[in-house]
């Protein structure tokens, strides 16, 4: 039976949230959890000036101005010490400027403050996944899963670290679950076909990566598609 390798390409977990939804400072999106509201007090008793301070850091952030975004969250949080956005976005800034550690101290604070997001463990969850801490990783998915049950890509990078940590069945089922909330999330297939062709689930391993290459073509991800279409091929 040919061997197929676990891609690194496919197997990075590759999303992490800042703040861009909450610009507006009036109506924060996508109210889950219980204390949303208390969060939009926190940014309500922002004064005008600090408000435009963390909105450029915002702004800074998205156009991938980090050492700008940095010194305006930091800033913010010298006004407002207890607003839990400013040390999560500050902390996607230091991330992606490889100041890991620094990063993960400030989505622990960010927690700390405000222990009801479920995007602030998933980031703190991707970043100790990056510092190969899987077991913390994956507690920190755990949480983001109870407070949202329905966010598929935790299921996914969950999914990630339980395959190459050997837990095949573990991972089968989180990437099941990614592609039952995201019928279109073609890594999750890619990553399912890796599982079941480990698990011997020879046939349903080849359906997973005709469907993962599918997708990939139709998302413009040749990179991705070309390596779907080489597991096929293995596996013909």
């Amino acid at each position: 039976m040919p061997t197929i390798p676990l891609l690194a390409s496919q197997l990075v977990v590759t999303t992490i949230f800042n703040s861009i939804a909450s610009l507006g400072f009036n109506n924060i999106a996508d109210k889950v959890f219980s204390d949303e509201q208390a969060e939009s007090r926190q940014e309500a008793n922002l004064n005008v000036s600090t408000k435009k301070v963390y909105t450029q850091g915002l702004k800074n952030l998205e156009k991938q101005d980090l050492h700008g975004a940095i010194k305006n969250f930091t800033a913010t949080i010298k006004i407002n010490p207890h607003f839990a956005p400013a040390y999560n976005d500050r902390g996607v800034g230091r991330y992606k400027l490889g100041y890991k550690q620094s990063a993960v101290e400030d989505l622990t604070t960010a927690i700390e403050l405000n222990p009801y997001r479920a995007k602030y463990y998933s980031n703190r969850g991707f970043m100790l996944t990056r510092l190969k801490n899987y077991t913390a990783a994956i507690a920190d998915y755990n949480s983001a899963l109870l407070l949202n049950p329905n966010l598929a890509q935790a299921y996914f990078n969950r999914g990630v670290i339980r395959l190459q940590t050997e837990n095949s069945l573990a991972a089968l089922a989180d990437f099941e679950s990614a592609i039952r909330l995201d019928r279109d999330f073609a890594k999750a297939y890619f990553n399912r076909g890796v599982t079941r062709y480990k698990l011997r689930e020879v046939q349903g391993a080849f359906e997973d990566f005709q469907k993962a290459a599918g997708l990939f073509k139709q998302q413009g991800r040749m990179d991705y598609y070309q390596d779907a279409v080489s597991q096929i091929r293995k596996l013909w």
